[in-house]
């Protein structure tokens, strides 16, 4: 740039304030830049106080990787950057951090275990949730969500305040009357959702129930996935009427799950879920279901006798899994790669 500043000075005898107008360039940087030229220093440097020595990288690297990186945040920055602070600038260990915390969540969605449902009505999912928005009266509005893993149909949501135990059962109840039970049904550790009478309910129709790990929602990512969808497809069917009756948001979730039912996705070939459910939906006799229970249980006693680690909850999701891959209605994969079958 100053090369070509002089060059235009040689040919029309400008003077520099009259090249830096005419160049659209201030002329005080013009100045700078010329009295750096002259001392052979850098025309631009780095912003922020000049750095001492340069950090030990090795270590630096070492120290970020062991910090605590959530979803969006990392903990700890503050204190790494006051380790830190006379060798490298917080703009530069700020982009250290956020490319060791996206190649960390990288790696670990690359090696997560994925489980594909191969057949529908072998177990639903159940959860429910609070919904953003208000009713007219301004209370808080509830959503207890279910569907089916396989092909990801969605049965009309109850509404209202979060549901109790009997009022579940009879939600539960009633679904399997009208759809049919399955032979799982996954839920979290919420009171309501274990309360005796959901039990008595499950014991009724011969499902068995299969709680997720305690403080870990990706063990049920498909129903927190259906939740999402809902939720955000009730906020479009009110946007024009922000504060809905409460008697009226049932016919509006309904409608949501209707459409959401209807609509192709590529996880089902470009079917949509209510074909998959209704063409390939799998029924199971008592005799079925007790002899499934039966090997689920023996499986799990045998497990805990023969580790003291294994807690009893974790013996059961294990049992469940190893059930379900014996019998060829899921394919466990990790990075595309299914995996073997030791049982």
């Amino acid at each position: 740039m100053l090369a070509v500043i002089d060059q235009i000075r040689e040919k029309t005898d400008m003077t520099y304030r009259a090249i830096a107008d005419a160049v659209q360039l201030p002329y005080p940087s013009l100045k700078r830049w010329r009295a750096r030229e002259k001392t052979e220093a850098p025309l631009v440097r780095q912003p922020g106080p000049p750095k001492i020595k340069p950090p030990d990288f090795n270590r630096l690297t070492q120290d970020i990787a062991d910090l605590s990186h959530g979803q969006s945040r990392t903990q700890g920055t503050g204190a790494l950057y006051a380790t830190y602070r006379s060798s490298v600038s917080r703009r530069e260990l700020q982009r250290m951090i956020e490319a060791a915390r996206h190649d960390q969540h990288t790696l670990h969605r690359q090696n997560l275990r994925r489980i594909h449902w191969n057949v529908p009505n072998v177990a639903w999912s159940m959860d429910p949730c609070e919904y953003g928005g208000r009713d007219a009266a301004g209370a808080k509005v509830y959503l207890n969500h279910m569907q089916d893993l396989a092909s990801r149909y969605k049965f009309s949501p109850m509404t209202g305040d979060m549901p109790c135990g009997e009022e579940i059962a009879g939600y539960l109840a009633a679904t399997f009357n009208r759809f049919g039970a399955p032979l799982f049904l996954k839920r979290d550790n919420g009171g309501n959702l274990n309360h005796v009478a959901v039990n008595n309910a499950l014991s009724d129709f011969f499902v068995i129930p299969i709680n997720s790990p305690v403080h870990y929602p990706p063990y049920n990512g498909a129903i927190e996935e259906a939740q999402t969808e809902l939720k955000n497809g009730l906020a479009t069917k009110l946007a024009y009427k922000p504060n809905c009756p409460r008697e009226h948001m049932e016919t509006y979730a309904a409608t949501v799950e209707h459409d959401l039912n209807h609509q192709p996705r590529p996880c089902l070939n470009g079917s949509n879920a209510c074909h998959v459910y209704f063409t390939g939906r799998r029924t199971f006799t008592k005799w079925e279901r007790r002899d499934a229970f039966e090997w689920l249980t023996d499986t799990q006693n045998d497990m805990l006798c023969s580790s003291e680690d294994v807690q009893p909850q974790a013996a059961w999701r294990i049992a469940v899994e190893a059930w379900l891959r014996i019998k060829g209605l899921i394919t466990v994969t990790i990075n595309g790669k299914v995996l073997p079958n030791f049982f």
